[in-house]
């Protein structure tokens, strides 16, 4: 418990969140506030994010977030005092609550707080369910002790699996590092039904969507979208229990007798658009389907067809694939990643028979994956292959090859500040790579 006077005993501690975060009682007013704590012996790092809160909290306009009420200091200490917002978590809140209509309000309400901070100068960064509170029937954004100012370059090597990419090196972060992370709570809000908006926010900076107003609208569209599709689910479902159950066409012999032999005509007959969605929406394919391991193959091949990492997911998981499989190796990639799969494709890449280009390319996406989800993987693969590549053919692919450069020495980087672990440089990027973006990233892994 916090041992000072805190402004004449003025605010009385009411509970503890941690130690530097408190619920008060004013005793003059008796409201209740919010109280945080900067210690002296805090870290430079944590005191100009205390400050950089206090700035936030005092030039924010906006009802759905928190309000400086004061701050003061003593010879321990700084403090500031908000107001504080009652409620549950939107996390706690979306376990309780199934319906679709509040996840889109608490997506509007987070906007009208992300444009009011943007207006200011600030991007939020740290965006989660967590930090949303749930409060009479509104959606409020708190702790803003995350916030960084627009356009700044500060390297953030924080684990946050809703950070975007940019986040972790030292280029330009703008509005669309809080886009990036409005994508990951649509996705944790809606899973595969917002695929397409969550795409668009996860792309790379330069072509990812850069405006709120550009997202607002498509939430606002999806959600009216979202609503006639339910209407019409409501519809179609009436109509089916209406129907006759006998099979008069192919699907009904299919679905309605179980006949699996069935399925992929079945399936082929229906309508082409959105099909695997269609049917996996509307539980068209039997349990038996999944357990039939040539039925289990046509699947996982439609799911890969659509490119969606949600959608392969779901059908990987029901399917009955052997271990090892040909399949089950080009599905890999596609699923949520972890440490192995990316240390096996980088194995695979290096054993297999792949054009140079393409095979850069897989180095780079999987030096991405562990730079962005922070995973401890070998580097073997690529040293070894690098050692043995012509470095004359390297050089025909300048960006892939400059790209695999800055992603090794990153992920150097990471390792370096996780673990502890120095390694070298190969030989081949500081001969070769003279881009300012390797320069910047070399002349700061030589200072360390």
């Amino acid at each position: 418990m916090l041992n000072v006077n805190l402004k004449k005993d003025r605010y009385k501690i009411l509970e503890s969140y941690n130690s530097n975060v408190y619920r008060v009682q004013d005793e003059l007013s008796t409201c209740i506030y919010i109280l945080k704590v900067c210690q002296n012996y805090e870290t430079k790092q944590y005191k100009h994010q205390f400050k950089t809160e206090i700035d936030v909290l005092s030039k924010l306009n906006s009802f759905l977030a928190p309000s400086l009420v004061t701050c003061f200091e003593d010879e321990m200490a700084q403090y500031f005092v908000e107001t504080y917002i009652p409620g549950m978590n939107a996390k706690q809140f979306m376990k309780r609550y199934k319906g679709f209509i509040k996840r889109y309000r608490l997506l509007l309400d987070i906007l009208i707080v992300l444009q009011a901070l943007h207006e200011i100068g600030y991007l939020y960064i740290d965006l989660k369910l967590e930090n949303i509170i749930y409060y009479q029937n509104r959606f409020y954004l708190i702790d803003f002790n995350a916030c960084i100012e627009n356009h700044s370059r500060v390297a953030i090597m924080a684990s946050k699996s809703n950070c975007a990419p940019e986040l972790m090196n030292l280029r330009e972060k703008d509005v669309r590092c809080d886009i990036y992370a409005l994508g990951s709570l649509v996705h944790e809000l809606f899973g595969f039904w917002m695929m397409p908006i969550v795409f668009l926010c996860h792309q790379k900076q330069e072509r990812r969507i850069s405006h709120l107003s550009t997202f607002k609208t498509m939430i606002v569209l999806h959600m009216f979208i979202h609503i006639l599709v339910v209407l019409s689910l409501c519809i179609l479902s009436v109509f089916l229990i209406l129907k006759s159950t006998s099979p008069k066409n192919v699907f009904d012999a299919y679905y309605y007798h179980h006949n699996i032999a069935l399925f992929e005509k079945a399936y082929h007959e229906s309508d082409q658009k959105d099909r695997l969605y269609t049917w996996v929406l509307n539980g068209w394919i039997l349990d038996d389907v999944y357990q039939n391991e040539q039925a289990s193959i046509f699947l996982m091949k439609e799911a890969i067809s659509t490119s969606d990492a949600t959608l392969i997911q779901y059908v990987y998981d029901r399917v009955s694939l052997k271990k090892g499989s040909k399949l089950e190796t080009f599905v890999m990639m596609y699923l949520k990643p972890n440490a192995n799969r990316v240390n096996r494709c980088m194995t695979l890449a290096n054993e297999g028979n792949i054009l140079l280009k393409d095979k850069l390319d897989i180095y780079n996406q999987c030096l991405q994956i562990a730079i962005h989800e922070e995973f401890k993987i070998s580097l073997t693969p690529v040293r070894t292959w690098l050692e043995s590549v012509d470095e004359s053919q390297l050089l025909k692919y300048t960006k892939e090859f400059e790209d695999l450069g800055c992603n090794y020495l990153e992920y150097l980087l990471l390792l370096r500040n996780k673990e502890g672990e120095i390694m070298e440089v190969p030989v081949v990027f500081v001969d070769h790579l003279k881009s300012n973006r390797w320069n910047d990233i070399y002349a700061f892994w030589r200072s360390l």
